[in-house]
């Protein structure tokens, strides 16, 4: 029997997939939900997450891990998108400054203090906590070294708790 791997969404697949329509089929929605969770929009994710696969089917016969791969590529398509956004509200704030009231912590601030973090500490935090990746499985899925996804994580964490204890 031959060795497993883990998918996108944590659980086990063998690494002999049939087709690239069988992959899709078991890996859409965890590449989805990973996309959201890096974008905070559905239809965003929805998107993000087709042109991550369609970099997976242009290099299907010679992808070894697929599933990594597929994990790289959607963290990457994120990327773009939150450079091009981060473009985009910076325009926006030149033309129109958001004044927002104070209000206090809640649910939504928390997820928005989240969203203002740089996109690899952010990213950090959803492959650490949300799926549960090991500092070199976050480093290999980012590109980067382990220790830049332990400087990462400290930072993102002590961003949120001057937030939270706000």
């Amino acid at each position: 029997m031959g060795a497993r791997s883990t998918d996108i969404t944590g659980s086990t697949c063998s690494p002999t997939t049939r087709s690239f329509d069988d992959f899709y089929r078991r890996e859409w929605a965890g590449a989805v939900r990973l996309a959201h969770l890096l974008t905070g929009v559905d239809a965003v994710a929805e998107d993000l997450a087709q042109d991550a696969f369609a970099a997976v089917e242009s290099r299907w016969s010679s992808i070894d891990n697929a599933v990594g791969y597929l994990r790289t590529a959607v963290v990457n398509t994120c990327r773009s998108w939150q450079r091009r956004r981060s473009r985009e509200d910076a325009r926006l704030r030149r033309v129109a400054p958001l004044m927002r009231p104070h209000v206090d912590l809640g649910e939504r601030d928390l997820l928005d203090a989240v969203d203002a973090l740089p996109f690899r500490q952010r990213a950090v935090l959803v492959l650490r906590f949300y799926h549960d990746l090991s500092e070199r499985e976050i480093a290999e899925t980012l590109g980067c070294r382990p220790g830049t996804v332990k400087s990462s994580s400290a930072r993102a964490l002590r961003q949120l708790r001057r937030v939270i204890e706000r």
